[in-house]
């Protein structure tokens, strides 16, 4: 079986874990993986998944060991709560690995704080709306710029703040949602000290994971904004669906406005849900708007430029 694309094979390895099909899953990540390198880090991970679970420390080590001396590294949250690692806990070899990635996370550290990207218009005032724009999972602020950055050129302040979470080399998660609503609202709270805004004149917005943090903070008034903009979204309240309807109820008070943006060809996502879930607040009085970007995957896409600042005008009208 060959693939085309990292995703079809990302797809076929999940597949083999969830029948139990990890020798399967050894043998075919160990063939195909290598047909990409730019996707190393979860290659390299599936890799030692697959070999923890048929019992091959040693391919582990050996995996491991070979991503470090290129200078690469996960996150010790990777390595704590990944399911295929519980039973190498506490062994040694396994410890000396985490703390080597550790090692060499702390020397790839940013000097000054976490990252936060900010691009301002040509002509600065007091009186300029804000977008503070989230990544997705395994990205990085820098990454997730052209899907904003269209924004900059219609008179808003673009910050882009990088999750704090990191889940390998130049790859972030928001996946503690406590703590990514903190550092999201820090960041607001450092930015209105910063450039003196009104609450009206802000809008939040993310892509993919970044996505649901955006509708959540926005939709429970965790951040006071005017509306947000979630491009190929993760939805919040899957599993609380009375949180959702307090959050529905709140949201119309507040007049907040919503515009969600699909590729068409996004496979990443749900899109029946996402569509469910627009109408879902249009039904509660909201104002929302759902677009699809005609040949539009989870990736940027030229298309995306026209259609944020669809959004955005949608937003502040």
């Amino acid at each position: 079986m060959t693939f085309s694309t990292y995703g079809e094979l990302n797809q076929k390895m999940i597949e083999h874990f969830q029948k139990g099909e990890f020798q399967q899953a050894l043998e075919l990540i160990e063939h195909e993986g290598k047909k990409f390198p730019a996707n190393r880090p979860m290659v390299d991970y599936w890799n030692m998944c697959a070999a923890a679970r048929v019992g091959d420390r040693a391919r582990v080590v050996e995996v491991a060991n070979a991503f470090h001396e290129d200078g690469l590294w996960y996150g010790e949250m990777m390595w704590r709560i990944t399911p295929s690692f519980k039973s190498l806990q506490g062994d040694e070899q396994f410890e000396r690995l985490v703390a080597e990635s550790r090692k060499l996370e702390e020397q790839d550290s940013t000097e000054g704080g976490p990252v936060i990207l900010k691009l301002l218009p040509e002509h600065v005032s007091k009186e300029m709306p804000v977008l503070i724009a989230l990544h997705g999972n395994q990205n990085t602020a820098v990454n997730t710029l052209p899907f904003w950055r269209s924004a900059v050129n219609e008179g808003f302040a673009l910050v882009v703040p990088q999750s704090t979470q990191p889940i390998f080399k130049d790859a972030f998660i928001w996946d503690d949602l406590d703590s990514s609503f903190a550092q999201v609202k820090a960041v607001y709270e450092s930015l209105n000290g910063e450039l003196a805004f009104g609450s009206n004149r802000v809008i939040l917005a993310g892509h993919s994971m970044g996505g649901l943090i955006a509708i959540q903070m926005a939709l429970t008034g965790y951040l006071p904004v005017r509306g947000l903009i979630a491009n190929g979204p993760a939805l919040p309240f899957e599993d609380a669906p009375e949180e959702f309807e307090k959050a529905l109820v709140s949201a119309k008070e507040r007049g907040l406005r919503a515009y969600f943006i699909v590729g068409e060809k996004d496979t990443d996502i749900e899109q029946d849900a996402i569509k469910a879930f627009s109408e879902k607040m249009k039904a509660a009085g909201i104002a929302c708007e759902l677009e699809m970007v005609p040949g539009a995957t989870h990736d940027h896409h030229p298309g995306f430029d026209a259609a944020l600042l669809r959004a955005l005008k949608f937003v502040n009208s």
